[in-house]
């Protein structure tokens, strides 16, 4: 009996690491503040100004090798000596292809919108960002109407970059009284917890003004964002980094429900082909992310079809993120709806709701 007890708890146990493996494999919404700390200085930007020039490449030597198309701004990379006949290579391009359904239920059909910068077809070429111009957010939008209190739940699927996929559960619990907001954020596959975070702060009339943000990550110690709304900084546990605040900065939990505040209280300066800049503070620092709003698509939900703004958000370079691209349903209270993410490594996460309960 002894025996027999001992190699089911082995055999449970081989499973459980097995397990870990695979959810190590897979780092859900990962980004690059756990390298090294960032500090940036935030200015107050202009909104009729355009996008930074794209950075400069040597040219390649006519005829071993075709045209270097231009490359999205805000990219500063040293270019390496090399011969001049050798043309170097561009940056990784962010790009907009779906992830494959979470389900049979889940589908669009309308053609997707490219982000600035971004091909559908990877084959294409790509165009120049360098006259697409950004407009900060706050500057567009006067007036914010948050969605009533829900609790979002999500089917979640996990792809890493050599293909092996992972599914599970999320949720957005999202409450507020009008004047003070909590936002708590899980993903999760069977009993583990792989990421987590919680985001609370006020509401004003230009929407969410986070206070704190906390994250959680499968295998890594929390860490807490402190947004000083008095002193107009921003300071971080995880670094000694105190970054200067103009209003406005969202954290990695709340940018997605700032963009459906925005959209209630402002719907009718949500069109296709609006480009906006919105700063987001992660763990270790604050980064410029860029979001063009592509156009409507039809989705087609558990409780049934929905029409939803589909964004796509290129995060600034200092970030570990690639692309999102965001859906917003006004048809149900602009809220979130589908999520996809993709990092620099090349793994992606879906996000497709599946219910929606209210508070």
């Amino acid at each position: 009996m002894i025996g027999a007890l001992l190699l089911t708890l082995l055999a449970h146990l081989l499973v459980l690491q097995w397990l870990n493996n695979q959810l190590e494999s897979i780092p859900f919404f990962d980004d690059a503040d756990d390298e090294s700390a960032i500090s940036v200085s935030l200015l107050r930007p202009d909104p009729q100004r355009s996008a930074p020039s794209a950075r400069k490449l040597t040219p390649p030597a006519p005829p071993v090798a075709p045209p270097v198309p231009a490359i999205a701004a805000n990219d500063q990379v040293a270019v390496a000596d090399k011969p001049a006949t050798e043309a170097p290579s561009a940056a990784p391009i962010p790009s907009t292809e779906a992830l494959p359904p979470a389900n049979a239920d889940t589908t669009t059909s309308a053609t997707p919108v490219s982000a600035p910068g971004v091909a559908t077809d990877p084959n294409a070429t790509v165009a120049s960002t360098q006259e697409t111009a950004f407009a900060n957010i706050n500057t567009v939008f006067d007036k914010a109407n948050p969605p009533p209190p829900a609790e979002l739940v999500f089917h979640a699927i996990g792809v890493s970059k050599d293909g092996r996929s992972l599914s599970g559960n999320g949720t957005m619990q999202w409450r507020h009284d009008g004047q003070r907001y909590t936002l708590d954020t899980e993903i999760s596959v069977l009993v583990f917890t792989l990421a987590k975070n919680r985001s609370e702060g006020e509401l004003g009339a230009l929407g969410i003004a986070p206070n704190l943000y906390v994250e959680k990550r499968f295998g890594r110690s929390e860490t807490n964002t402190h947004f000083q709304q008095q002193s107009k900084q921003i300071s971080f546990s995880a670094s000694t980094a105190i970054i200067p605040a103009n209003g406005g900065e969202q954290d990695r939990g709340s940018w997605i429900w700032q963009l459906a505040s925005l959209g209630r209280g402002n719907p009718g300066k949500f069109e296709s082909g609006l480009n906006l800049e919105m700063f987001v503070a992660g763990a270790k620092g604050v980064d410029a992310w860029r979001i063009r709003v592509n156009g409507k698509e039809q989705l087609k939900l558990p409780d049934g079809e929905v029409s939803a703004w589909r964004l796509s958000v290129v995060p600034g370079t200092q970030s570990f993120d690639k692309q999102f691209d965001l859906w917003l349903a006004p048809d149900r209270q602009w809220y979130p709806v589908r999520l996809l993410h993709e990092d620099k490594n090349g793994n992606r996460v879906e996000l497709s709701l599946s219910k929606i309960s209210s508070k």
